[in-house]
């Protein structure tokens, strides 16, 4: 064999008939506690918290019962994990689309409500894990209104600092960032789900909510 053949095959990684590399003992934990986990998520998004027990979500997963203490410390653990980890996937998302939106603060603006429109098309389970939220997994719940908080203010202050907002006192700040996102999930909920299953709320959602920014409410 050429010294160059000998090369492309030792560079071979994946040659016909050869199986698959083996995960590692860590790896295998992984999948078997994201297996837990979006077993959960389905379980609460379909049919509430209340019916996601510990047997139910196991069996979902198709996991044994008693290795679910293996991963989580109980199933309120597991439950409070819900929301800050689907939080974390929609800053991601939406981030993205105001990146990729035009250099205008109103622009950036609609990529966020936008975004969050487009995560509950991918994600439709957020809206009954968050409303159940407050009673069934409080902390969880109030992670996730942190985290969402500090993203929406920190997005308020890059306006800010650009001069792109007509407010400038940091309790007033603080104020509209509550408001914006609760315009964001009431709007969710109003033009996103009809009978339980989320639909494409109409380009006039967004486009009413940027009337509202611009002041062209009123006369």
């Amino acid at each position: 064999m050429s010294t160059s053949l000998k090369l492309a095959a030792d560079d071979d990684t994946n040659p016909p008939g050869r199986r698959p590399a083996r995960l590692t003992r860590a790896e295998k934990a992984e999948a078997t506690r994201q297996r837990l986990f979006d077993a959960a998520v389905q379980t609460v998004g379909e049919s509430g918290y209340a019916a996601a027990s510990i047997a139910a979500i196991t069996a979902r997963a198709k996991v044994a019962q008693g290795t679910f203490y293996n991963y989580f410390e109980s199933r309120q653990d597991l439950l409070d994990q819900l929301l800050p980890s689907i939080s974390r996937r929609l800053h991601a998302l939406v981030r993205q689309r105001v990146l990729e939106a035009p250099d205008d603060a109103i622009e950036r603006e609609k990529a966020r409500l936008s975004g969050f429109f487009e995560f509950l098309e991918k994600e439709p389970h957020l809206f009954k894990i968050l409303s159940e939220g407050t009673v069934q997994a409080p902390r969880g719940f109030r992670m996730h209104l942190e985290m969402q908080s500090a993203s929406y203010r920190r997005a308020l202050e890059y306006e800010r600092l650009r001069g792109n907002l007509l407010i400038d006192d940091p309790v007033e700040m603080d104020m509209l960032t509550q408001m914006l996102i609760s315009t964001r999930e009431y709007l969710s909920g109003r033009f996103c789900f009809e009978d339980g299953q989320y639909v494409r709320p109409s380009a006039g959602v967004v486009e009413t909510y940027v009337k509202l920014l611009q002041g062209k409410i009123f006369k």
